[in-house]
């Protein structure tokens, strides 16, 4: 801004040499003398082309604004829509190879830690008293709400209900629930910060339940949010643990057809990551695993999963023909 206002006085001073009685000292231009109108004409053009690039909003920055980083798509192409009808318990049909989809509260919304605050003495970590009697079964039924509310895009009452639901959870299992709803709606508002915070705090709980599943899926959330911040180091090391975990849980159970696709999201979130890290060929490797689960699926039930290995195959295809470059 001030370079161009400068611009824009060297201009003024070589059409006006000695103006404002005198105060305005001549600028030579010596052989350019001459052209002393298409200088200064040009001086001036050139700092309110600055001037007014000076006061124009920037754009966006990060991995949304166009920093380098892949946007993160589901398995279709398409961009990520949030979804709250999960349960968070086993991969949605439109999730795979994609974050898990997300919820953050609105600005007067409380705190993590306010919402989370209990009355003195403070008790333990994740000791919380135990919910009132109204509350039985309002938990499950202010999840079904909060479905509805946001099917319906009405924001300012799904807000309300995802801070209700932290106040309804009695047990750790539905406080992790309450804070991956939380996390989804924050990262449906934009609200990345807050979304990881509850995405972490969902993990913490998960952690403390022995569920592989649950751990698995809130592990996926964080991932995800790393991800989409690029921090590519966190989010492969948060895909690999769940990939182990998914396999935990194909060989505790063959036959489960959503474990082994379960599985198949982990290879390629994992693929994914460590695609953007540059390490193509070890994606690759990963994709090709997936790629024989997925045609698997496929042929068990090829109504629920042919889409799948379509993508899957269009997916290993580009890979291939960028590690042949």
């Amino acid at each position: 801004m001030l370079l161009g206002l400068a611009l824009g006085a060297a201009g003024y001073a070589i059409l006006h040499p000695g103006g404002l009685e005198g105060r305005i000292p001549p600028i030579p231009l010596g052989p350019f003398e001459p052209l002393s109108l298409f200088v200064a004409a040009a001086a001036a053009g050139f700092g309110l082309v600055i001037f007014i690039a000076a006061l124009m909003p920037k754009g966006p920055s990060g991995p949304s604004g166009g920093g380098g980083g892949k946007r993160k798509t589901n398995k279709s192409g398409q961009p990520i829509v949030i979804d709250f009808t999960s349960d968070h318990s086993a991969p949605s049909a439109g999730d795979h190879g994609a974050p898990h989809a997300a919820l953050v509260s609105e600005p007067d919304a409380p705190s993590h830690a306010e919402a989370h605050a209990a009355p003195e003495p403070a008790p333990e970590p994740h000791q919380h008293a135990p919910a009132p009697p109204q509350a039985v079964g309002a938990f499950a039924e202010a999840r079904q709400a909060l479905r509805h509310e946001t099917r319906a895009e009405n924001w300012p009452q799904a807000a309300v209900l995802v801070r209700r639901l932290s106040s309804l959870a009695a047990t750790d299992h539905e406080r992790m629930l309450a804070a991956q709803d939380a996390g989804d709606f924050a990262r449906s508002q934009g609200q990345t910060d807050t979304a990881a915070e509850a995405y972490e705090e969902a993990l913490s709980y998960a952690r403390g339940l022995g569920d592989k599943a649950a751990l698995a899926d809130a592990l996926t959330n964080v991932g995800d949010m790393a991800y989409d911040e690029h921090r590519l180091d966190h989010a492969v090391g948060a895909y690999e643990e769940v990939l182990g975990l998914r396999r935990q849980l194909v060989a505790a159970d063959a036959g489960d057809l959503e474990a082994k696709r379960g599985l198949s999201l982990a290879l390629e979130r994992l693929a994914d990551a460590r695609e953007d890290r540059g390490h193509r060929v070890r994606a690759l490797d990963l994709y090709r695993e997936s790629m024989v689960i997925t045609t698997k699926l496929a042929s068990a039930d090829p109504a629920r999963f042919s889409e799948d290995l379509a993508i899957t195959r269009r997916r290993l295809g580009e890979l291939e023909a960028k590690v042949a470059l």
